[in-house]
């Protein structure tokens, strides 16, 4: 009885030791140390055991995070007797002039939380730096901030005078800017004019942009009775009234040749009329300069019969503000032009008075550009950027079999040679007259995209 307990006890303890819970085949246990250096291999014995100052974590790795020691390459290790970790979710600052940045994790024993100080004032950011004020920065609130009214300093002061709570633009051609916040009485909402022309769009065509300058410029519609644009009449605008085409362009003026330009049907309709220079007998003029001897329609000319002939630079038998009147004064011969010396020449007694305007010198420093010079040869020509515009339409305009210029520094050096001019020009050498021409490109960029080269084969060349 006493030997065959012992087998029974004995047996006992085998099964117990076949009852583990993974790795077992039949009743013996495997133990499985595949990925652990540390800790249980699951049948009770051990995969390892980690150095001084290491513990072993619940994945069965060695670590020195979580020893309750910090070691070196931690910033933090969570326990009793060392630096607590920071969290993400607390790494915010009480102070709005501290700029809050998180790095690492507690679970890696380098979580940081580090703060930078905001110190430039002009932040719409909730934060008065210091030695800023009110009138530099609008986070800057005034002592009397919750007082309960408006005081220097403020534009508002909740809940008494609430402050304004949205900022959008009143039109395209508004920039709004919304600044400030309530805490600081300051919330402010700007509303800024769109002044600049763009060839991109942006929904706003500023006053003084036309289609050629700003992309949101409507092109000019011919036979809306309105002149706009690149027109220079209105077919729809009745016969007599400013702004009508002409029907005819003879001016009843045997000393000029008359030319009609353009067309009714696209209201490029103009009239241009020029001095008779030849001394011609027989067709009724007597040009300036010419003699009797020379042109025998100059046996006719009489001062004060209201028809300026010969050498005469007006008559004064023609009414002042009528063309071929006599100018009385200086004034008079102001043709409005900053960069032009205007002078009297002559006496009106004897129909030799005419106006001189003499084109100013191209010089630095003036604030003149003249119409005669470049803006390689005037300083102030080229703050004007008139080389903007024409390279805007020159590369936008002309392309393909068309293209002027590769590139916008190859259109700005040949612009910078060529003369201003004036604006409205249509023809002769000038940067005016160039842009004219490309800005009819949009429409027929064959035709006159030449006409906007640095070398036009003609139209925008000396006359």
């Amino acid at each position: 009885m006493h030997h065959r307990a012992r087998g029974l006890l004995f047996a006992s303890l085998l099964l117990f030791a076949g009852a583990c819970s993974r790795g077992t085949t039949g009743d013996i246990c495997t133990p499985d140390c595949s990925s652990k250096t540390c800790g249980d291999d699951g049948c009770g014995g051990s995969c390892g055991s980690c150095g001084d100052g290491e513990i072993c974590d619940a994945a069965g790795a060695c670590t020195s995070c979580g020893n309750g020691t910090l070691d070196d390459g931690e910033t933090c290790d969570d326990s009793a007797d060392a630096a607590d970790c920071p969290t993400e979710a607390l790494c915010v600052p009480d102070n709005p002039c501290f700029v809050p940045t998180y790095s690492g994790s507690p679970e890696t024993c380098d979580a940081v939380c580090e703060t930078e100080e905001i110190t430039e004032c002009g932040g719409d950011d909730g934060c008065c730096p210091a030695n800023c004020t009110p009138g530099d920065d609008l986070d800057c609130a005034p002592d009397t901030c919750g007082n309960g009214k408006v005081d220097i300093g403020e534009t508002c002061d909740p809940p008494e005078v609430p402050c304004v709570d949205s900022c959008e633009p009143e039109s395209a051609c508004q920039i709004a800017e919304f600044h400030g916040f309530a805490q600081g009485c300051n919330i402010t909402c700007s509303r800024v004019d769109i002044t600049e022309c763009e060839m991109v769009g942006d929904g706003c065509c500023p006053d003084g942009c036309t289609y050629r300058t700003d992309a949101d410029c409507p092109a000019p519609v011919c036979g809306d009775g309105v002149v706009s644009g690149d027109e220079t009449c209105d077919r729809d605008i009745p016969d007599g009234d400013e702004g009508a085409c002409p029907a005819d362009c003879d001016d009843n003026y045997a000393c000029t040749t008359d030319l009609a330009t353009g067309d009714v049907a696209d209201c490029s309709a103009a009239c241009e009329h020029s001095r008779t220079s030849a001394c011609l007998a027989g067709d009724g003029c007597c040009p300036p300069a010419c003699t009797s001897a020379q042109d025998a329609d100059c046996d006719d000319v009489t001062c004060g019969d209201g028809v300026v002939d010969g050498d005469e630079g007006c008559d004064n038998a023609i009414a002042a503000g009528e063309s071929g009147a006599c100018p009385a004064t200086l004034a008079d011969c102001d043709d409005g032009d900053p960069c032009t010396t205007d002078a009297l020449d002559g006496d009106a007694a004897d129909c030799s008075a005419h106006c001189v305007n003499t084109p100013m010198a191209c010089a630095d420093g003036d604030g003149c550009c003249p119409y005669t010079c470049s803006p390689s040869a005037d300083a102030e020509c080229a703050q004007h950027d008139p080389c903007d515009e024409y390279c805007v339409l020159a590369l936008t305009y002309c392309q393909g079999a068309n293209q002027l210029y590769a590139s916008t520094a190859e259109c700005q050096a040949a612009c910078a040679q060529m003369p201003v001019g004036r604006d409205g020009d249509v023809s002769g050498d000038s940067i005016a007259c160039r842009v004219h021409h490309l800005g009819e490109a949009r429409i027929d960029p064959d035709t006159h995209c030449p006409h906007g080269s640095q070398n036009p084969p003609e139209v925008c060349v000396d006359p």
